[in-house]
């Protein structure tokens, strides 16, 4: 898999650009706040329809477009994709709505059909590394969550609709929730009872498939982490652990000896149960504590964990580790290997990591886009039969060949 073109319009500092990509990738070099870390974040747009950057995509409409020709501020991605399953066109294109400050109107084309978010998201497949990303071992597990959806969403589509009805059956739990907790309606009465039932219900229904699927996916990065770790660190030991707001403790570590639809069972009953005993307290504050969007992913090293007492060093590695465990999940489900964008991770590491990850990178057969602030640092012998180009403010030049 490998993008062939990209086409930008709008989207940030890049006012028009089109570039046509090499198979094997691209060496992009330039100065911070040139526009490098910008085009990385529009080929993940194209990958997840979201932008890695930015919950808020208004961000990325450049405010002075469309003031010429009298039209709200737009953007727009373009992306031709080889695959071995059929190439396929993106384009996603963002308007600010005029009528609501600070809204955004987002039309996703496949092969120049509108079609929604759930039935483009992998239709081409991404793995990003940046600088920010310690914060996956590091920061609030909001920022985990929103990684394993995001991944999981590119690996299996009834993943992302699961996902998407359980976000909405939960805000509608929640508003019920709050307005049981403003009426102070008793907990155990049989309004409250007969109120929840039916969200209680859905809420089960798409959040055993969440959490299974996750519980799932982690294991198996958890297994393949554990292989990118050790040969990061030579011999260090890594592992990734699904933590539930669930009691699942038959799973031990993750999901291995349990089939799909039996661990989708297992959650599902254990689901059922934690929201009966959380009924009083849910009640009384207004809102769901039980599910996956409680949820967290720990990574321990040789069994202590690293988010509270490992060095920045480590927890790198442990993302970065994460992450090429990731490359490695894609490709054994697509059977082919994703796109890599390393956007600017080299600067944060010591030659013998630096010279590690770009020979795990280039040993992978990927299409690899890697930025650097220094030149020298693309210089490396794995990467030496890629293009080359510069980025100032917004415009790339390719260097002669």
């Amino acid at each position: 898999m490998h993008l062939r073109s990209l086409d930008l319009e709008e989207f940030r500092s890049y006012h028009r650009l089109r570039i046509d990509l090499d198979p094997r990738g691209l060496r992009l070099s330039g100065p911070n706040a040139s526009g490098k870390s910008t085009l990385f974040e529009a080929i993940a747009m194209l990958a997840t329809t979201r932008s890695p950057r930015s919950s808020a995509e208004r961000e990325v409409i450049n405010w002075g477009s469309g003031r010429d020709v009298g039209f709200p501020p737009y953007a727009r991605i373009h992306g031709s994709v080889t695959r071995a399953a059929g190439d396929v066109d993106l384009e996603i294109a963002l308007q600010a709505d005029p009528e609501r400050p600070g809204n955004t109107r987002k039309q996703i084309k496949l092969n120049g059909r509108s079609v929604r978010a759930m039935d483009a998201v992998g239709a081409l497949k991404a793995v990003l590394f940046s600088p920010e990303d310690v914060a996956l071992v590091s920061g609030p597990p909001s920022g985990r969550r929103r990684y394993l959806d995001l991944t999981i969403s590119q690996l299996d589509g009834g993943y992302l609709r699961a996902l998407s009805r359980y976000n909405r059956v939960l805000a509608q739990r929640n508003s019920l929730l709050k307005a049981l907790a403003r009426h102070r309606v008793v907990p155990t009465s049989a309004a409250a009872g007969s109120q929840l039932a039916f969200w209680d219900t859905e809420l089960v229904a798409f959040g055993s498939v969440v959490v299974s699927r996750r519980l799932a996916v982690v294991h198996r990065l958890s297994q393949l982490a554990r292989q990118r770790f050790e040969w990061l660190t030579r011999g260090g030991s890594l592992s990734l652990s699904y933590q539930p707001s669930l009691i699942l403790p038959a799973l031990g570590e993750g999901a291995g000896g349990v089939d799909g639809d039996g661990l989708q069972a297992m959650v599902s009953r254990e689901f059922e149960i934690r929201l009966g005993e959380a009924r009083t307290d849910e009640v009384r504050r207004g809102m769901s504590l039980v599910g996956p969007h409680r949820d967290d992913v720990a990574f321990t090293a040789a069994g202590v964990d690293i988010a509270v007492y490992g060095s920045r060093g480590q927890q790198r590695l442990a993302v970065i580790a994460l992450k090429l465990a990731e490359a490695d999940l894609m490709t054994e489900v697509a059977l082919e290997p994703p796109v890599l964008l390393l956007d600017d991770v080299l600067s944060e590491l010591d030659e013998a990591h630096r010279s590690l990850l770009t020979e795990t990178a280039a040993r992978l057969g990927a299409q690899v886009l890697v930025s650097a602030t220094d030149e020298s640092l693309l210089d490396a012998p794995d990467l030496a039969g890629m293009p080359r180009a510069r980025v100032e403010t917004g415009v790339i030049e390719l260097a002669a060949s």
